[in-house]
């Protein structure tokens, strides 16, 4: 079909090709359909994909009608990815199969949550190391890794990953694995959203029908003494935890500490136990559906969210955080334990990379603009300045920079996905601020691009 008739369908056009629902202002349920967790976008058109012919029908009438792409599962990430202006925002959430293949193997639709994942698992004793919120779509957090409770015991959600379906920039429908595309394999599975639309994963799940679940809390007095002695713990890989500071401008300023933990043997915990005066301890154990919360916060709301992986801890890491919590009250913290079999993995095993990192810091500063004020940004960012990361996790940075690109892929790690995305998406169709480009990098204009990058589907 040439691209004038294309163009000439249009709206009814795609309507036409498409299962699923196809969406424009003015459509009922056109402002949800547009709207993320952190921005209201007005796209000119949202595609809900049904399949991955769908996917390719939306990734077509973006290239005809010179439109930017965004990509929506979940709709969770800070940075506001799942959606945009004036383009066409391919809606996967309709993709959302949870199905059970020989060998505990389970076929996910990128569009189905986490929750919805763990409780039809659960109901065969089955889990997946994955996420720790309910509504988070699957297709985001494996698109970044997948740090979930059991990180430790069973690596990331991508190191489970065996064969993916993808929709790549030239609308080709593929099924790779580490036979299949071996390298395309590699770089979906930490580097996902830079070279093209998963549509569905199947993942590896173990038997893990319960875990020992819950929160011990310390006084906020001991909060530098807790800190450094939960992270100088070198715990057994099957227990997996955070230590969880609360903005200071809450029950003013004397949140206690919290230790969340994930064990699938209760008497890991003993040393934490000791780290302070601890004030209780809530730990039960709970089918690992039940892990999951559910998140959710004021529309006027907009988190800052920055986060760093660390190879090592020191002293000096906990009084920097310590220090600028009374300085930022809207500064929240939590602090993840790696290691384990998460560490086991090779550096170059995924596009993910950070496989020496033993934790890292999460940070979000709460509020809405206007609670926020304008001296809070600074001192975070002053914060973050100061921080000295050994890298950074792509699904939690509200504000992605270059640097920010390059704390996520280290420079062999970049250079590898260079080279990839120059094969399968030469045209830098799936770009974005954490995207990696190809090599040599493009230069010419976006409808240049997308031609070339579609132009073996004519």
């Amino acid at each position: 079909m040439t691209e004038s008739v294309v163009a000439a369908r249009g709206i009814d056009g795609l309507r036409a090709d498409v299962l699923g629902e196809v969406l424009v202002d003015g459509d009922a349920g056109y402002p949800d359909a547009g709207r993320v967790m952190t921005a209201e976008g007005r796209p000119q058109v949202i595609v809900r994909c049904a399949g991955a012919n769908n996917v390719v029908a939306a990734l077509k009438y973006a290239e005809t009608h010179d439109l930017p792409i965004a990509v929506r599962s979940g709709g969770h990430h800070a940075a506001g990815f799942g959606t945009n202006d004036g383009g066409v925002v391919i809606d996967v959430r309709p993709m959302d199969e949870v199905r059970l293949l020989p060998d505990d193997v389970v076929r996910i639709g990128t569009g189905a949550t986490w929750g919805r994942v763990a409780e039809r698992l659960g109901k065969v004793g089955l889990a997946i190391s994955s996420g720790d919120t309910a509504s988070v779509g699957v297709g985001g957090l494996m698109a970044g890794g997948g740090i979930g409770w059991m990180v430790r015991k069973h690596g990331l959600a991508i190191d489970n990953v065996v064969s993916a379906e993808v929709v790549t920039a030239d609308g080709s429908v593929r099924r790779v694995d580490a036979a299949t595309e071996p390298e395309l394999f590699w770089g979906l599975r930490g580097a996902a959203g830079s070279l093209g639309i998963v549509t569905s994963y199947d993942i590896t799940a173990v038997h893990q029908p319960t875990v020992h679940f819950g929160t011990l809390l310390y006084p906020w007095t001991q909060a530098k003494q807790v800190l450094n002695g939960w992270a100088a713990y070198d715990a057994p890989e099957g227990l997996t935890s955070s230590l969880q500071l609360a903005p200071t401008m809450m029950a003013d300023r004397q949140v206690p500490v919290a230790i969340q933990v994930c064990a699938t043997d209760l008497a890991t915990l003993d040393p934490l136990r000791h780290l302070g005066s601890l004030i209780t301890e809530k730990v039960a154990e709970v089918p690992y559906a039940e892990v999951f919360s559910d998140m959710s916060m004021p529309a006027d709301w907009r988190p800052r969210i920055r986060n760093g992986f660390y190879n090592t801890w020191s002293p000096k890491l906990s009084q920097r955080l310590l220090e600028a919590r009374p300085r930022i009250p809207g500064l929240a913290i939590e602090i993840r334990s790696l290691g384990g079999a998460y560490g086991a993995m090779p550096a170059d095993a995924t596009a993910f990379a950070h496989r020496d990192a033993r934790f890292m810091v999460n940070s979000v500063l709460m509020g809405s603009p206007e609670q926020q004020g304008a001296q809070q940004p600074k001192d975070f960012d002053a914060l973050w300045r100061s921080m000295k990361p050994n890298g950074a996790y792509l699904n939690f940075i509200s504000d992605p920079t270059d640097a920010d690109l390059d704390s996520c892929f280290p420079e062999q790690h970049r250079t590898r996905l260079a080279a990839l995305k120059q094969t399968v998406d030469p045209g830098h169709v799936f770009r974005g601020p954490l995207s990696v480009p190809p090599r040599p990098e493009w230069t010419g204009g976006r409808r240049h691009l997308m031609r070339w990058a579609m132009r073996s589907r004519r």
